[in-house]
């Protein structure tokens, strides 16, 4: 009882009845215990390990076609600002390069000042790191969110709300899948009161949920009891974590899922697909029968958010003062 549940999600994909009766409710138990699960027995997981590990082969490109890839705000005269590379930064507390993937068809959200770098298009790299890259990341990225949206109407149904009310919220593509490299010994300098040595501080994702894979072990989840719990490696599985939209979403009834990953002497990478709202879809509760505004939808909290962080700042306003 005191580690992570792993659980078999296949009947998600099938009919409702007592399978996916069964499945929500181990879902929701393992989740309200621990804060995560592990999740196996979706469609297509036996390529999960081989995709994971052809896309983190971007870390690998030589230095000059990664500064290719890397957003306008280290490389300016790139035509990216959001999708694309990010390499390590003084301003950010995750200890990471990593690189971001957005849908293959953006869906353009409200019209707001500095809303039109959220649907841009992801930069690939040219040459590729192996042929048919692209088409393996891509690929993933429909994969996890399939997956991703399975589950969250697993969570969304029990916690009580109807299926519609949540997945209106998902659709309209905006999700991102993430790629991510930690270099050996890379610390951050805030630890936890346990005085655990992290690379990436404890925090909660800003997403409806967050599907995590690791290379190396270190990725620990904070249940609601208060302890820290180690994410297993379980071949071709992948973790579940809540994200801050989602507790929004539930009035509270699901709470997000806060984590850290240790610091190793090491490098270490990892990919996380994190399923987002639409753009242009409030994050009202989704029992909520009242009128909404554009201050209400999800690209107005991601600009607000953006604006509040150092290295976004000369770049991104506050959407208040657009108005």
């Amino acid at each position: 009882m005191d580690s992570v549940a792993t659980i078999d999600i296949a009947a998600l994909f099938g009919p409702a009845g007592p399978a996916r009766a069964a499945c929500d409710a181990a879902l929701w138990d393992g989740l309200r215990r621990t804060g995560s699960v592990i999740i196996t027995g979706y469609p297509d997981a036996e390529r999960v390990d081989m995709r994971a590990r052809s896309g983190l082969q971007v870390f690998d490109l030589p230095a000059a076609q990664r500064r290719r890839l890397t957003t306008r705000l280290e490389e300016p005269g790139n035509p990216n600002l959001y999708r694309g590379y990010w390499p390590v930064s003084p301003e950010r507390r995750l200890k990471n390069d990593f690189f971001d993937v957005g849908p293959a068809d953006p869906v353009p959200g409200p019209d707001l000042p500095g809303a039109a770098m959220l649907s841009e298009p992801t930069p690939w790299p040219d040459p590729e790191p192996e042929p048919g890259w692209a088409d393996t990341v891509r690929a993933h990225y429909d994969h996890l969110n399939r997956v991703a949206q399975a589950m969250i109407l697993s969570i969304g149904r029990s916690a009580g709300f109807a299926e519609a009310a949540i997945a209106d919220r998902f659709e309209g593509a905006h999700s991102t899948l993430r790629f991510l490299s930690y270099a050996g010994g890379a610390a951050n300098p805030v630890t936890g009161p346990d005085g655990v040595r992290v690379s990436a501080a404890r925090h909660v994702d800003e997403s409806g949920l967050s599907l995590l894979w690791q290379e190396a072990p270190g990725l620990e989840a904070e249940g609601p009891d208060g302890l820290w719990r180690s994410i297993p490696m379980v071949p071709n599985a992948i973790s579940v974590h809540v994200g801050s939209v989602m507790t929004g979403l539930t009035r509270g009834a699901v709470p997000a899922t806060p984590h850290r990953v240790r610091a190793s002497d090491g490098p270490r990478r990892s990919v996380g697909f994190f399923l987002e709202p639409a753009l242009g879809a409030p994050l009202t509760p989704a029992d909520h029968k009242g009128p909404v505004t554009v201050r209400d939808s999800y690209a107005w909290q991601l600009l607000k958010t953006f604006s509040q962080r150092p290295h976004w700042q000369d770049v991104v306003k506050d959407p208040e003062l657009g108005l």
